[in-house]
C-alpha cells in the first residue's frame, strides 16, 4: 500500500505538470530514502487517479507513523508532508521565471498557473478548505458571504504539549517574513518548505506575492513587504494598492487597518491582502454622491461606514485618499462618540480596498475608530457583547467587505440551538452564551427548512456584527463630514 500511495502521489504530480515522467526516478529515489524503504526491481504497481496530494500522504504519513520515523502528533505530520512534497517543488528562481514567461504573454494565465502550482503542491490546502461550511445570507446590506471555518485542524494534546516546552526562536521573526520559503518549520512555526514568492518591485521596494495556504476566497493572496516592519496606512498604502492592481490583472487589493482592535490579526509586518474575488461590498448601493476633481466620491448603504471613490487618474485618486485619511485622523465628535486622541494615543485609521475595472480604479475607504469605554473595554466600534455568540475577534479587511469568518465551534454549538428550537431541548452549559440569541429566534421560526432559516438568522447576526463597527450610524453625519473633508 505504501508503494502504490507514492506512486499515486507522483504520477498526482506528474498529470498537474508538477514534474514530468524525466523526474520520476529521482522523486522515487528521495521519498524511499526519507521512508526507509529498500527499492525493488521490479514496478508491479499501476498509478491510481487521487483527488489530492493528501490522499496520497495520508497512507505515507500512517506509515511513518508505524516505522516511528514521526510521532502521531499533527504537527510531525504537517512537518513531514511538506517535506515530502518540497522534493516537487522547483526553486524560487525557476518558479519566477516560469511565472513571467507566462505573465508576459497573459497576465491572467500567469495568476491560475502559479495558483495551481501551489494548490498541487499541497502548500494551499485544498482538502481542509473544502471542509469549511459557505453559504450566502440575506440581509438588509445585501447578501453576505458566510464561513465557518474548519479548515486549519485542531491541535491534539500531545502536540499541545510538545509546543509549550519548545523553545521559541526568532527565525524567521513572525509568519509572513520573506525568510519563511523553504522553511522546515519546527514545533512553534508551520513548515514553508514548499512555500514560493514571486518577488516584484512597487515604487522602489521590494514585495512578494504569495497565496495564502488556508484560502479563505478564491486565489486568496497575501503581498509581503521584504522588511519585518509595521503595518502603516499613508499615500504609499494607497499608491501600492492601485499598482498592485494594474500588475496583478483582475484582483483587488487592501489593506488591514494599522492600529490595534481594528487591524487584522498580524500588525507586526506590512502586508496586503488579494484575490480574485467579488465581494458583497461591491454590490453596496449608495445613499449620497458627489463629483470632485475627477474624483467620484459615495457613501455606501453599509454596516460599515465606506467612502468609495472613482477615477481613472491615478494620482488624483491618491491624493484625494490621503487627504480623507488625514481629515479623519484628526475628526472628533465627542456628542457622536467618536474620538480622535485619548492624550497622544491616535484612534482613526482606514481600512483601504482597490480594484480596477477597466480603466477605472474603485478605492473603498472604510472609517476605523479604535477607542474603547467602561462599557466596551474591547473597542467601542468593536463587536459587542451580546453577539460576542457568533464573533468576538477583530472585523479586519475580509470580513469588512463582507465575508464572515466565524469559527469551527459554531458547527457542533449551531446544532444544539436547532435542537433548542425543533425539540425545545436545553442548551448545555458551555451554550448558555446563545441562549438570548436562541429564543429570540425560536419566536420567529414557522416550520420552514431549519438549516435555511439558522444560516439566515447568523447572516444577520454577522450584519449586526458590523454594524457595531460602523462609526457614523446616521447619514447625515456622515455626509457633513465628507462635504468637510471635501472643501
Amino acid at each position: 500500500m505504501i508503494r502504490q500511495a507514492i506512486l499515486n502521489l507522483i504520477q498526482y504530480e506528474i498529470d498537474h505538470h508538477i514534474i514530468t515522467y524525466r523526474d520520476l526516478t529521482y522523486v522515487k529515489n528521495q521519498i524511499y530514502q526519507m521512508l526507509n524503504l529498500e527499492m525493488e526491481d521490479e514496478d508491479i504497481y499501476v498509478a491510481e487517479t487521487i483527488a489530492y496530494p493528501s490522499v496520497a500522504l495520508e497512507y505515507i504519513l500512517d506509515y511513518a507513523i508505524d516505522q516511528n520515523i514521526i510521532e502521531n502528533t499533527q504537527i510531525d505530520k504537517d512537518l513531514f508532508d511538506s517535506k515530502i512534497m518540497n522534493i516537487f517543488a522547483d526553486k524560487p528562481s525557476v518558479v519566477e521565471d516560469k511565472f513571467m514567461s507566462i505573465y508576459k504573454d497573459n497576465k491572467r494565465e500567469a495568476m491560475l498557473w502559479y495558483y495551481n502550482y501551489a494548490k498541487s503542491l499541497n502548500y494551499i490546502r485544498t482538502d481542509r478548505i473544502d471542509r469549511n461550511k459557505a453559504f450566502l445570507a440575506d440581509t438588509p446590506y445585501g447578501k453576505l458571504q458566510i464561513t465557518i471555518n474548519l479548515s486549519k485542524p485542531e491541535k491534539d494534546p500531545k502536540s499541545i504539549a510538545m509546543q509549550a516546552s519548545a523553545i521559541q526562536t526568532s527565525y524567521p521573526k513572525c509568519v509572513l517574513c520573506v525568510e519563511n520559503e523553504g522553511f522546515s518549520g519546527n514545533l512553534k512555526r508551520d513548515s514553508r518548505n514548499q512555500h514560493r514568492l514571486l518577488k516584484t518591485k512597487i515604487n522602489d521596494e521590494y514585495w512578494y506575492f504569495q497565496y495564502s495556504p488556508y484560502i479563505y476566497y478564491n486565489e486568496h493572496a497575501i503581498v509581503i513587504n521584504e522588511l519585518h516592519r509595521p503595518m502603516k496606512i499613508g499615500r504609499q498604502t494607497f499608491n501600492n494598492l492601485i499598482e498592485l492592481t494594474d500588475i496583478y490583472e483582475g484582483y483587488f487589493f487592501g489593506s488591514n487597518a494599522d492600529l490595534p482592535i481594528v487591524g487584522g490579526s498580524i500588525l507586526s509586518h506590512d502586508h496586503y491582502q488579494g484575490g480574485y474575488h467579488r465581494f458583497p461590498i461591491e454590490d453596496a448601493t449608495s445613499f449620497y454622491n458627489i463629483v470632485k476633481n475627477d474624483v467620484a466620491y459615495q457613501l455606501l448603504n453599509w454596516p460599515l461606514s465606506t467612502i468609495k471613490l472613482l477615477s481613472k487618474d491615478k494620482d488624483k485618486l491618491i491624493h484625494e485618499a490621503e487627504h480623507i485619511l488625514n481629515k479623519w485622523i484628526a475628526y472628533d465628535n465627542k456628542a457622536l462618540d467618536i474620538i480622535a486622541y485619548t492624550n497622544d494615543i491616535r484612534h482613526h485609521t482606514i481600512t483601504p480596498i482597490v480594484s480596477k475595472h477597466d480603466d477605472t480604479y474603485h478605492m473603498y475607504l472604510i472609517l476605523r475608530d479604535n477607542h474603547t469605554s467602561d462599557e466596551h473595554p474591547l473597542g467601542v466600534y468593536h463587536p459587542h457583547d451580546d453577539v460576542w455568540h457568533i464573533k468576538k475577534e477583530n472585523i479586519g479587511l475580509i470580513e469588512a467587505i463582507g465575508q464572515a469568518i466565524l469559527p469551527g465551534r459554531l458547527i457542533n454549538e449551531l446544532e444544539e440551538v436547532k435542537d433548542f428550537i425543533l425539540k425545545q431541548k436545553p442548551l448545555s452549559n458551555k451554550n448558555k452564551k446563545h441562549e438570548a440569541w436562541a429564543s429570540d429566534i425560536k419566536k420567529i421560526y414557522d416550520g420552514e427548512n431549519i438549516d435555511l432559516f439558522i444560516n439566515h438568522q447568523v447572516g444577520l447576526r454577522f450584519a449586526r456584527v458590523l454594524s457595531d463597527c460602523g462609526v457614523f450610524k446616521e447619514e447625515k453625519y456622515f455626509i457633513e463630514f465628507l462635504n468637510e473633508a471635501l472643501k
